[in-house]
């Protein structure tokens, strides 16, 4: 495994060197690069696993390398190391697929932490590429046909017609005598729950039948399984090869343990009598019905022929209470309280999806009726891909629930402080960055500073004056290095390390471009004019 570091900085790069022991992580080779176009080269002349790149760069940044990288196939796992905490240069590397954006200075045990991940990383894709190897070579006609006559069947697109199914065996080249056999119908869902363990929809899909195969062969059983959706899975089994339906919940289970064992991900099977291929759509649907309205987030086995047990008196939001909670602010309180009514709703045993969504639709009204008296809009409370991504999971099970919850209490509490302080705040700011310019204004740590998040605290604040974060505190910084020049024997390095600036270089490119000169002839000029 080989590393590059990236860096214009020679001591910047000889530091990262010397800070870990790379032998140690799995690293047989460290290649160093002060620049895009020697960077180019190395990746050219060796194999490059991990990256650690600076961003501002002479002759090409780090995003335009890693960009490069990217279109010229290369899978290198990337860390961004950088003086700059910019919100676009954060956002240009998770699109670039970098795997972390770290500030500088770094101490080791934070880089060592980094490096880990990398290196897991890396091991990840190196399985994930042997999986891709196989999987081109998988490519049975004959399976692929049965595979798709089953999956027709199960989704009703072949009506329930004896002449039609029959006629449709015939078109996929299959033989008539399975029309008179009868069959298990069993529905697996099988999805990752955690984004960043996320496999290719198609990689994941061969993977689960390559062990759901595996395991099944050694029973002389041979299943045809076919993905229906992103998550669902229809399996057919004949009975002749199942002893009876207790075998059945057998191989069921150890269905499950393989694929907990071998892929991550959370994996359920339903099942249900034997049928016969003609009312093969219509059971099916009973078992997508039934899983839809599971909440469980456990890998297991579901009969569903034992009748449940319903909760009669179901329990009910104390609405005032709650809103009382949330116009005092009492964020950890409320989410505490919501908490205990979703494990009493788990605990209960009965719970349903229309269980969650009643829940959910009696909390947003709760939200909703405390907007409408700060004349606020909901548009805005939940107008984001995250609040989307987060509500589109959030009635699937308690877990998703909680985090849509929490998600909510947060993003109303940060709209409730904003309505009020949203004017103060900006002050707040203001003068808190025209104090502060020498240190890291980072937009965590000012969003801190009034109680808003990071994107929210930048939302207001071009909103109220007109202009990024970004470019006020740059502007600030400019306005007091130009003081300094024109006031004072200070050094150009230590006025920009006294306005804000990381360093020599970056200052005096920001400054050349903002002014049109250098800070040496700015100060030999002597104007005293600020622009």
């Amino acid at each position: 495994m080989n590393l590059l570091i990236v860096d214009d900085e020679y001591y910047s790069v000889e530091s990262l060197r010397a800070s870990i022991d790379w032998v140690q992580l799995g690293i047989e080779r460290v290649f160093s690069a002060y620049s895009m176009q020697q960077a180019q080269e190395i990746f050219q002349l060796h194999s490059v696993d991990i990256m650690i790149s600076d961003i501002e760069m002479p002759k090409g940044s780090g995003l335009d390398l890693l960009k490069w990288v990217r279109e010229n196939g290369y899978n290198t796992v990337t860390v961004f190391l950088t003086s700059f905490a910019n919100f676009d240069y954060a956002n240009n590397a998770i699109k670039l697929q970098s795997i972390d954006y770290l500030l500088k200075p770094i101490d080791s045990r934070q880089l060592n932490d980094c490096m880990l991940t990398a290196v897991n990383k890396v091991r990840q894709l190196e399985v994930q590429e042997l999986y891709e190897q196989n999987s081109k070579n998988w490519n049975n006609s004959r399976k692929k046909l049965e595979e798709q006559f089953w999956n027709n069947l199960s989704t009703q697109i072949i009506p329930e017609e004896p002449d039609q199914i029959l006629n449709e065996l015939k078109q996929y080249c299959l033989p008539k005598a399975l029309y008179y056999q009868s069959f298990y119908i069993i529905l697996l869902n099988g999805y990752i729950k955690c984004a960043n363990d996320r496999w290719e929809l198609n990689l994941y899909e061969y993977a689960i039948k390559n062990v759901i195969n595996e395991l099944l062969e050694a029973y002389e059983v041979s299943p045809v399984i076919t993905r229906l959706n992103e998550k669902q899975y229809a399996i057919c089994l004949k009975k002749t090869e199942i002893h009876d339906r207790s075998n059945l919940f057998q191989l069921s289970n150890k269905i499950i343990q393989a694929l907990s064992i071998s892929l991550p991900g959370i994996f359920q099977i339903y099942i249900d009598g034997d049928t016969s291929m003609l009312h093969t759509g219509r059971a099916f649907k009973v078992l997508s019905n039934y899983s839809r309205n599971i909440i469980c987030e456990d890998s297991k086995v579901i009969d569903t022929t034992l009748p449940t047990v319903k909760s009669s008196c179901p329990k009910i939001i104390p609405k005032d209470e709650w809103s009382d909670l949330l116009m005092l602010h009492k964020k950890t309180e409320m989410k505490e309280q919501a908490l205990r009514f979703l494990k009493d709703l788990q605990a209960s045993k009965t719970a349903e999806r229309s269980d969650l969504l009643r829940f959910n639709h009696d909390f947003i009204q709760i939200i909703y009726s405390i907007l409408e008296k700060n004349g606020e809009s909901a548009h805005r409370l939940f107008n984001g891909n995250t609040s989307e991504q987060i509500f589109e999971q959030a009635c699937s099970s308690i877990e998703t629930m909680k985090i849509w919850v929490f998600h909510v209490i947060d993003v109303f509490d940060e709209c409730l402080l904003a309505i009020n302080q949203s004017d103060s705040s900006i002050d707040i700011i203001k003068r808190y960055i025209r104090e502060h310019l020498g240190d890291e204004l980072s937009r965590k740590t000012l969003a801190s500073l009034v109680y808003l998040s990071p994107d929210y605290l930048s939302h207001v604040f071009r909103e109220k004056t007109g202009e990024s974060l970004t470019a006020y505190i740059l502007a600030e910084r400019m306005k007091k290095s130009k003081e300094l020049l024109l006031t004072s024997q200070m050094s150009i390095r230590d006025v920009a390390l006294s306005s804000g600036f990381p360093n020599i270089s970056y200052f005096s490119r920001q400054f050349k471009n903002i002014t049109g000169k250098t800070p040496q002839v700015f100060r030999k000029t002597g104007v005293n004019k600020y622009k």
